[in-house]
């Protein structure tokens, strides 16, 4: 083994592994997986910097065949893997990414170089801790996918939510919205399709349409797992929906609004949700001067391109 000790590796190479599938058939299928989509706009914005990315799926697991590529990226999302595989190229970097806690083995916390985390909190208090090294990067949108298009009638809503209820119970913008009768259009997987029949239109938008939809929508809905927002993980839909020129409408997280000020609507509870939601319905320019704050923090703040410099600097800074 002696020569893959040594074997001379390409540093402007990266692989991405990822919890996705490449089996059309498959749940976790990258043609509908929000995690392909991220690592997607990851490898945009990290190809502009001039790098080479490849993407490895859950399929390449038990054999990635690395090649000569300097880095390996693994994103840690809804898919549970305990451990990085054994890499006998021991120059090669390895960054763990989280975005999604449930499941997080800490042996993947230890077999990294360095972890990354859009999560100060999480990097405080289970990476630092163990001794390791963590970094903070924002998540983040792809404005040339994320835009404004402009006015599309058949793609008008009232109030819109886009998203899958695998949280094991409704989500809470979507259970309060009901609740109110609002006029709600609903897009996603595992919704009870007997309780929502009246409001469900479809169970799924090709993530290249999803820019319309939120552009044309006066308000898109959002929410956190409670633990997601107690850690300050906050949802791609912020960025997305205000890269999109649309108005998003979302549970607290402190660090929103440490991020976007009073340019990002939130809600703490049912009253809240019920009195801002009817506001803002009836307020379009207030809504309007939102839209623009925040998409202006968005596109200067938390582009892919903007994640990949992070990244960038990260990997330059790990010595091997």
């Amino acid at each position: 083994m002696w020569h893959l000790y040594t074997m001379e590796l390409d540093y402007k190479k990266i692989v991405f592994v990822l919890p996705s599938s490449k089996r059309i058939s498959s749940p976790y299928s990258y043609k509908r997986c929000g995690d392909f989509f991220l690592a997607k706009d990851l490898k945009a914005g990290f190809e502009k910097l001039g790098y080479n990315v490849e993407y490895r799926f859950r399929e390449d697991y038990d054999n990635l065949n690395l090649g000569d590529a300097g880095n390996v990226i693994y994103f840690k999302g809804y898919y549970v893997y305990k451990k990085i595989p054994k890499d006998f190229v021991w120059k090669r970097k390895n960054i763990l990414y989280v975005y999604y806690m449930e499941g997080l083995s800490p042996y993947l916390l230890q077999d990294a170089d360095v972890v990354v985390s859009a999560s100060e909190k999480f990097i405080e208090h289970h990476v630092k801790p163990k001794g390791l090294k963590g970094y903070v990067v924002p998540q983040f949108t792809n404005p040339e996918r994320f835009k404004n298009d402009g006015v599309e009638e058949d793609k008008k809503t009232e109030v819109l939510f886009v998203g899958s209820n695998n949280y094991g119970a409704d989500r809470l913008s979507v259970k309060y919205a009901k609740e109110l009768g609002l006029n709600l259009s609903l897009y996603g997987k595992q919704w009870n399709k007997k309780e929502y029949a009246d409001v469900l239109k479809a169970d799924f938008v090709d993530n290249d349409e999803l820019h319309k939809y939120y552009t044309n929508a006066k308000i898109v809905l959002n929410d956190h797992r409670a633990e997601m927002a107690y850690y300050g993980f906050v949802s791609n839909r912020i960025y997305d929906v205000s890269a999109s020129g649309g108005f998003i409408f979302t549970d607290y997280v402190q660090e929103i609004e440490q991020a976007y000020g009073d340019s990002i609507a939130m809600y703490k509870n049912f009253d809240e949700f019920k009195e801002k939601v009817v506001y803002y319905l009836e307020h379009e320019e207030e809504r309007k001067e939102m839209i623009k704050k925040a998409q202006e923090i968005t596109l200067k703040e938390f582009t892919n391109i903007r994640a990949a410099e992070k990244f960038d600097l990260i990997l330059k800074n790990i010595i091997k």
